[in-house]
């Protein structure tokens, strides 16, 4: 497993808009025109382009599955 994302992404939000960004946009410069595009749109919203710099992934996850005996439950 590969803990390290290839590549950076860019996402284009608005601090008034109702929704979160949902499209990862693989360079600056397609975040910015659309940024662009949605300020144009949205005249008087101000549209952030935000770039990934830094994640982490904690996968430690331990599972047990018992089999029970019976279809009685334990409790």
């Amino acid at each position: 497993m590969n803990l390290i994302d290839p590549k950076p992404f860019f996402l284009v939000w608005s601090p008034t808009g109702q929704k979160p960004p949902t499209f990862k946009h693989p360079s600056r410069q397609g975040a910015v025109m659309e940024a662009e595009r949605l300020a144009r749109e949205h005249r008087g919203q101000k549209f952030f382009v935000l770039a990934t710099t830094d994640s982490r992934i904690v996968d430690d996850m331990v599972r047990s599955t018992f089999a029970l005996e019976t279809d009685e439950p334990p409790f």
